[in-house]
């Protein structure tokens, strides 16, 4: 039985030190869990209550792209974490939910004079394909150009954060941080963009030794800690990766050693593949999903460096990927 009897009963506390959006998702729950290690009240912004409250939490509910709650769950607080983006849906959703729900963020903060605002962008928002192979991808490296034909995350989290910096030059105290591809807790280590399980055995993209933006989510949450405790806030970008690379190959034999049975696919027949998709689903009036764009986006041969989380943060990672992968095996 749902414990909120009357969602007028959730009064919200005039300060709170902290409001985390996003706080059902994996990573905006870990912010939590961190966060209530060390302070009461931690309050969040979630589309549904849950069934029992977290004892020290504030609960507000609604949707990003409702400004009226956006203002509520903002006033009162001294720095908003903000992790809550849409991650999958149609381009309305993305619309709502990461555009124009940054922009409901980042008026109420200008609004209620939030002390700092931590926005969590993504990779995603870099131009992947357009460089040569093992140039770096760091804060300096070029934001996507074709960001329609990466898809609607992608073409989102873009528009966002480019929200989110023009609030920074006009004073808002801000902070933008990049994660790579993280993992642990609730988010998946296996994922397509190191390997897809196919009939028993591993799929590769390519010949595996695509490298990786790997980051653990124990060490996200420390940088994001550092990040609202820091004096950083004139919208500076601090990507966090992991300092190791780490390729396909080396993500499979951590996890399953010598016995990992795995197909690769060369990269010659994964373009021929995605461009023979783009022209048959070009007849049909359809955009193909593996588009050549998209897949040479994918499949970029990159590295992943920050310039900036150890000078501005004193950010490295405590766990790091081998780590990180050691706990997952152990939990799973």
């Amino acid at each position: 039985m749902n414990q909120f009897h009357d969602e007028a009963t959730l009064e919200l506390a005039e300060h709170v030190p902290y409001l985390v959006t996003g706080a059902l998702g994996g990573l905006g729950s870990a912010v939590l869990d961190r966060l209530l290690t060390a302070a009461k009240p931690i309050r969040v912004l979630v589309r549904r209550l849950p069934d029992t409250p977290l004892p020290g939490v504030e609960y507000v509910r609604g949707d990003l792209g409702d400004s009226a709650a956006v203002d509520r769950a903002v006033k009162g607080a001294d720095c908003v974490i903000h992790a809550g983006a849409t991650m999958r849906g149609s381009w309305s959703d993305h619309q709502s939910g990461t555009i124009q729900g940054t922009q409901n963020v980042i008026d109420a903060c200008k609004k209620h004079d939030v002390k700092k605002f931590v926005h969590v962008s993504s990779l995603s928002v870099i131009e992947w394909a357009g460089a040569l192979d093992f140039s770096p991808v760091d804060e300096n490296a070029a934001l996507e150009s074709r960001a329609e034909e990466r898809g609607h995350y992608t073409q989102a989290k873009l528009e966002a954060e480019r929200l989110v910096a023009t609030a920074a030059a006009a004073g808002l105290p801000t902070i933008i941080i990049r994660p790579g591809q993280i993992f642990g807790g609730r988010i998946p280590l296996m994922t397509a963009a190191i390997a897809r399980r196919v009939a028993g055995r591993l799929l590769i993209l390519g010949d595996g030794e695509l490298p990786l933006p790997l980051v653990y989510l124990d060490d996200v949450v420390d940088a994001l800690i550092l990040a609202a405790k820091s004096n950083v806030h004139r919208g500076e970008v601090i990507q966090i990766v992991d300092t190791a690379s780490w390729t396909q190959n080396q993500v499979l034999t951590e996890i399953y050693g010598a016995s990992a049975r795995i197909i690769r696919v060369p990269r010659a027949v994964v373009f021929a593949m995605g461009r023979a998709s783009e022209l048959a689903l070009k007849l049909l009036g359809k955009k193909s999903p593996l588009s050549s764009y998209r897949l040479r986006s994918a499949l970029a041969l990159r590295r992943f460096e920050s310039v900036n989380a150890d000078r501005l943060l004193g950010w490295r990672p405590a766990v790091g990927v081998r780590e990180g992968i050691r706990r997952v095996i152990q939990s799973s």
